[in-house]
């Protein structure tokens, strides 16, 4: 109806009456164009049951406004009724308008004028289904609750109203359209409603769980705090129960080894005080099964010595021409020969016999060597400062005593926090010393433990700890390895079979291949018996990293300078670090003599330089640099291949000697599964 509004405005504006009439029609146009969307709408929501009502309507509205402004002309007027809001807009402009038929008009205005017409009633529809889409959209479902609007306008001619029709059914298309997607989108809206739903019940109990969760970590924390405090109360009570429990145990193996010294003393032997004049001097007396023994074993030798007589005694009187008849000559040789016989069967037991009890007093003096050595530690351990199971460092509780060296008491101890035992090595300084040797050994102790704290391998005792006891005491804490050492292991078991020998020192040349693979190579320097310790599985341990040296990164293929010449066990030392024309030169060279020295010592039950010398002697007769050939004696049997090993580890010219890493890879040190 716009349309037919805006065409009549348009014909009608050539009419020259009045003046003022161009500028009230393009105001009126621009309200007719502001108020499309509106109309569109109001024109859309009446019901199908109202649109005979409404033509009507605007068929009296149109009569209305012709018989007002008395208009005959030929082209009808339509106008659209507006609501009460356009109404009172139309009502404060303060006038009306006449609109006049211009009969002057040419025909191609008319025909574009309905072209127009036409291009803007399918503007106008567009218009309207967006609308109706818009209004569908944010209505939701409920059509019924639409709007009402009024739609004023006149009556068009017979093209105007199939336009009319035309809108109403595309309407209708879009009402439907728009109720199938309001019914998706209501769908859509459930689901969504729906999964809202579940994410708030979700939240509900996330924030449930989370309250839960934080009231049961305030309720942890609160327990653990508790904890802490029980344990800070518990703590001491518990190291009191450990070391009660392991001072009980601890003394009961001390009187237990009294005992068994006391037991072994009627038997072995003791020591008793001999006094010459002003001089007491202490002597070994033997204990009643040595003196037994000793009887018998003289016993045997006086009986021997008798029967060799009678022996001789027989050969004597046998003549040496026969006198007499044959037969008294036959009786006679008879005689002396079944008597040499019975003699010589008397000597072979009487030498068996011997060698029996000759085992028997060997046996006897390992056991008093040991009954010496304990007697020793039961000694050193009543007289040391330590003995009374102090607990050091808050945590390492002393037992009893292992040891005593020259400047050193290791005991067995320990650890209330890792809970094992361990071996602590407790480092005293003589008052008397001054304090250059002092700060000297200190300064070596240090020097040990900086070294030996490095070390982690299978084969090397570990370090686990040090700290000062006192200003002229302090402690290490050392793995303890619950076996002998390979010294109280040849004391008992001079001579070891060959294959005990050989992983014996496979197990010695795994720890020295780890020294020297290490970015500082370190000189053990100081291999013997006593530094090498075995753990209750009898896995090898080298120890005492005292005498070590660091081998620097500019030092050459011929070693680094000896400083501390004289210091080390000579027996076990090549013969370069007896040099005294020059300062030495050594390197891991200095292992592997010692090593070959261990194993010889293992295999045939001596050292083979200077072995009944003392160090001294060995020093000054030039035992070791004089050892420029290694010999074997013909028993016990040793394989080829283990000579010739012993032959290359003992090479007299440092230069031609292997070296740790060159050694390591000898065949004899080589296993497979043929062996």
């Amino acid at each position: 109806m716009s349309e037919d509004v805006l065409l009549h405005f348009t014909s009608n504006s050539s009419n020259q009456s009045d003046q003022s009439l161009p500028s009230k029609i393009a105001k009126l146009e621009a309200r007719m164009m502001g108020k499309t969307s509106t109309a569109a709408v109001s024109t859309l929501q009446i019901p199908a049951a109202q649109a005979g009502t409404t033509r009507s309507s605007v068929s009296s509205s149109s009569a209305a406004i012709a018989a007002k402004f008395g208009d005959n002309t030929a082209g009808g007027i339509c106008v659209e009724s507006l609501d009460s809001s356009d109404s009172e807009e139309d009502d404060s402009n303060g006038r009306e308008f006449l609109i006049q038929a211009n009969f002057q008009k040419r025909r191609k205005l008319k025909d574009d004028a309905d072209s127009a017409a036409s291009d803007q009633t399918k503007v106008v529809a567009d218009a309207r289904q967006k609308v109706v889409e818009t209004v569908e959209v944010k209505s939701g479902s409920d059509v019924n609750r639409r709007k009402q609007t009024r739609c004023k306008g006149n009556s068009t001619p017979a093209g105007g109203c199939g336009s009319l029709a035309n809108d109403q059914t595309q309407t209708q298309i879009s009402t439907s359209n728009g109720l199938h997607e309001s019914s998706h989108l209501q769908e859509e809206i459930t689901s969504l409603h729906a999964k809202i739903t579940t994410l708030e019940e979700d939240l509900k109990k996330a924030r449930q769980e989370a309250s839960e969760y934080q009231h049961l970590c305030h309720q942890l924390e609160k327990e653990l705090k508790e904890l802490k405090s029980n344990e800070q109360q518990v703590k001491p009570k518990r190291m009191k129960v450990i070391s009660d429990l392991l001072i009980s145990v601890s003394k009961a193996e001390r009187q237990e080894a009294r005992m068994k010294v006391r037991h072994d003393s009627l038997r072995l032997g003791n020591v008793g005080v001999i006094r010459a004049g002003t001089v007491i001097s202490e002597t070994w007396e033997d204990g009643q099964a040595i003196k037994d023994l000793n009887a018998h074993l003289r016993r045997l030798l006086e009986l021997r010595e008798a029967v060799e007589r009678q022996r001789k005694l027989l050969k004597k009187k046998q003549p040496d021409k026969p006198d007499g008849t044959e037969a008294e000559l036959g009786v006679s040789e008879e005689y002396v020969i079944i008597q040499d016989e019975i003699y010589k069967s008397r000597l072979a037991s009487i030498k068996r016999e011997e060698e029996t009890f000759v085992r028997e007093r060997d046996r006897y003096e390992l056991e008093k060597g040991r009954l010496i050595r304990e007697m020793k530690r039961i000694r050193d351990e009543d007289g040391s400062r330590f003995n009374n199971y102090q607990i050091l460092n808050h945590r390492y509780a002393l037992l009893n005593l292992l040891g005593k060296g020259g400047f050193s008491e290791v005991y067995k101890a320990f650890d209330m926090v890792e809970y094992r035992y361990v071996a602590c090595k407790l480092h005293g300084l003589n008052a008397n010393w001054s304090e250059d040797k002092k700060q000297s050994y200190i300064r070596h102790a240090i020097r040990e433990y900086n070294i030996h704290k490095t070390l982690v391998h299978h084969h090397i005792v570990r370090l686990w700890d040090i700290f000062e006891i006192d200003q002229n005491t302090f402690c290490t804490i050392l793995e303890y390895c619950s076996g002998k050492d390979l010294d109280a292991v040849l004391k008992s078991t001079p001579i070891l079979p060959e294959k005990e020998a050989r992983i014996i020192v496979f197990q010695i040349f795994q720890g020295l291949v780890y020294l020297n693979k290490r970015n500082q190579r370190i000189i053990h320097y100081d291999l013997k018996p006593g530094n090498v310790l075995f753990d209750e599985f009898g896995v090898a341990k080298v120890t005492d990293f005292g005498l070590s040296k660091i081998v620097e990164d500019d030092v050459g293929s011929q070693g680094m300078e000896l400083t501390s010449q004289g210091a080390g066990t000579y027996w076990y030392l090549p013969p370069e670090c007896f040099e005294l024309t020059k300062i030495p030169l050594i390197s891991s060279k200095v292992d592997v003599w010692s090593a070959g020295i261990l194993l010889y010592q293992m295999l045939f039950g001596k050292r083979p330089f200077g072995h009944d010398q003392t160090q001294e002697r060995i020093l000054r007769e030039d035992t070791i640099i004089k050892a420029r050939k290694v010999e074997f004696p013909s028993r016990p049997s040793v394989s080829n291949e283990a000579k010739e090993f012993i032959r290359r580890c003992l090479t007299y010219n440092q230069e031609e000697r292997p070296d740790v890493l060159t050694i390591a890879q000898d065949p004899y040190l080589i296993y497979s599964k043929k062996q």
